[in-house]
């Protein structure tokens, strides 16, 4: 059991008593001496910069302590501490004004002589509740720390009533509080002109208000950037919504699509189908008439051997334009190959559907073109046969096909 060599008091200690610099440079630690005063020492070897207050470690061992509402007091080692960043500044002053922890005294010991101002800093924005006192090892520390709880002994300075030091404190406050909290409209109460000490506050006093112009700029400056990240994110969205809407549009294109597609599919195999059915059949036929042709009359077969010259072409027809035909139909097409034998077999095909009433719409969706392409098409192929303006394309070809039953 570890005891106090000046108070006599168990010291506590726990391995959760314990703060490790994120950067591992250093780590602090804290004892409990007696009930309820808390020593705390940086462990390190080498003189460092403290960067986070250990706010979470302290409220941690009073916790642990139940010391959550209780008066308590504090002992620092500050042996390896040559600075603190304003990070750490910052947490202090929220220690101390928002977490406000029955914290009666504080007293530093083996204080760097680089660091000493910035602990009279310390020492000047305590609330008038606490008290600290700087003085040079742990045993004076302690008897000090003793005194003041038995109520022997006041912590604080011995020239506090001396004009000098009393202008010196409120002169590290202001500083304080304009540094570490940003405090700008802190009041400064400056000593009488020709004081020796007036040019000091007077130039903290300029130097607060030109950092309050700054802030205003800065704060002007960043409404502006607000304002414009905000008009460039509604921007952005605008172009999400119509880049969103475009894809909608797309996606239901390509149903539509994808079913026209499905219907001329389903179209085309009903088509085949029906075009293989007709086929055998017809090859059927023309097998059992190639055996009854032989039993025939020279006669009969000249009159039956016209029919099946007949149905080759029409099967070589049906070919050259994938659909079934009539024997009409088929003579129709034989007809048109002859006078107009630079038509292409798409080009034959239309002008059959053309010439059985199929309108532009209907031939346009049977080959998946737009109707302005259909008319197009029919354009070139009124051109190709040689037709006059104001000449019909399918009077052309009904009369065609009615020149061609006549000569049937």
């Amino acid at each position: 059991m570890e005891r106090c060599v000046v108070s006599g008091e168990q010291i506590i200690s726990s391995p959760d008593w314990v703060f490790h610099n994120p950067a591992k440079q250093y780590s602090t630690r804290i004892k409990r001496i007696g009930k309820n005063i808390l020593f705390a020492w940086v462990d390190s070897d080498k003189p460092v910069a403290l960067e986070q207050f250990e706010m979470d470690l302290v409220l941690k061992v009073l916790e642990d302590s139940s010391l959550e509402d209780k008066p308590f007091h504090v002992i620092w080692n500050l042996e390896h501490v040559k600075k603190i960043t304003y990070s750490y500044k910052r947490g202090i002053v929220n220690f101390l004004y928002n977490a406000q922890p029955p914290l009666r005294s504080v007293v530093f010991y083996n204080i760097m002589p680089g660091f000493l101002n910035t602990v009279e800093s310390i020492q000047a924005i305590l609330p008038s509740f606490m008290k600290l006192h700087l003085t040079r090892d742990y045993n004076s520390a302690l008897r000090i720390t003793l005194d003041y709880i038995s109520g022997e002994k006041t912590i604080a300075n011995d020239d506090e009533n001396h004009e000098y030091e009393k202008l010196k404190k409120n002169f590290l406050r202001a500083a304080a509080m304009i540094g570490w909290v940003n405090m700008l409209d802190q009041n400064i109460q400056l000593p009488p002109e020709g004081h020796e000490l007036y040019p000091f506050f007077s130039a903290l006093s300029f130097m607060q208000e030109d950092l309050a112009s700054l802030d205003t700029l800065h704060t002007k400056k960043k409404q502006n950037l607000q304002k414009t990240y905000t008009e460039k994110i509604k921007s952005l969205d605008a172009e999400i919504l119509s880049i969103e809407n475009e894809k909608q549009k797309l996606l239901e294109l390509f149903e539509k699509e994808k079913f026209e597609l499905k219907q001329k599919l389903s179209f085309r195999r009903n088509e085949f189908r029906q075009i293989g059915m007709v086929s055998r059949n017809r090859n059927l036929s023309l097998h059992r008439l190639s055996v009854d042709i032989d039993a025939l009359a020279p006669e009969q077969k000249k009159q039956m051997s016209d029919i099946c010259d007949s149905l080759l072409e029409t099967e070589q027809n049906e070919k050259k334009i994938d659909l079934p035909l009539t024997s009409t139909d088929s003579a129709f097409l034989s007809l048109l190959q002859q006078r107009h034998s630079n038509l292409k077999k798409r080009e034959i095909k239309i002008c059959l559907l053309i010439k059985l009433n199929y309108d532009n719409t209907d031939i346009a969706g049977f080959y998946g073109i737009s109707k302005r392409g259909m008319e197009s098409l029919r354009y070139r192929m009124h051109k190709k046969i040689g037709l006059k303006k104001n000449q019909s394309l399918k009077k052309h070809l009904t009369a065609l096909s009615a020149m061609n039953q006549k000569s049937v």
